[in-house]
């Protein structure tokens, strides 16, 4: 499986002892305030480079077309202080990204996301298809974790995550760079997260 070679020793939380919405948890409040202590904890638990974390982004920050592209549609759709609509979420207007794009929605008063959409280029890259799956149907726990940590404080923050992680997968180094960007509904209640995610492999 790909998620397995690609995160080492993170198939070795299948059965932990500890919970890990828990862990979510623990890493979420410090990504929110700007401690990644436990994130760093995470990753050295899965043998794993920990990512590279950047709080509402600027242009020059994202080396990545597709991910600039999705910034510059957000900052557009912004109205003054307020996050972007997500009933004005169309995919006719994300064709450069699509195959790159994910949708969440927040389930359980938050405490897990539905992809509702999962790209096909991600798909290719992973082998693993989540359209329609949530966040805690990642084979991984410790995975997930890491994926419920960065959209939970996401929500919190109510602005713009972006992070850079390098793994391994097979005899090639997997660089996944991953933008989260929050939408709202009428009422201001955050509804979706649009992610982009872009992988590249080097031999």
């Amino acid at each position: 499986m790909a998620l397995r070679e690609s995160w080492p020793g993170a198939f070795l939380g299948e059965a932990p002892a500890r919970d890990m919405r828990l862990e979510a948890e623990r890493v979420a409040t410090g990504l929110v305030e700007g401690d990644r202590r436990e994130l760093d904890r995470l990753f050295d638990t899965m043998d794993s480079n920990a990512p590279e974390l950047v709080w509402s982004p600027d242009q020059a920050e994202l080396s990545c077309d597709i991910l600039g592209f999705l910034r510059r549609y957000w900052i557009e759709r912004k109205r003054g202080d307020d996050l972007p609509l997500s009933s004005g979420i169309d995919a006719m207007d994300l064709v450069p990204a699509l195959g790159y794009v994910m949708l969440m929605e927040p389930m359980d008063g938050g405490s897990d996301f539905l992809y509702r959409v999962y790209g096909s280029r991600i798909v290719d890259y992973s082998k693993t298809e989540m359209t329609g799956k949530r966040v805690w149907d990642v084979p991984s726990p410790l995975v997930a974790a890491y994926f419920m940590a960065t959209y939970k404080a996401v929500c919190i923050r109510r602005e713009p995550l972006y992070t850079f992680h390098r793994s391994r997968l097979a005899q090639f180094h997997a660089q996944w760079e991953r933008l989260i960007l929050p939408f709202a509904n009428a009422d201001g209640q955050i509804d979706r997260l649009l992610v982009g995610n872009v992988p590249r492999l080097q031999r």
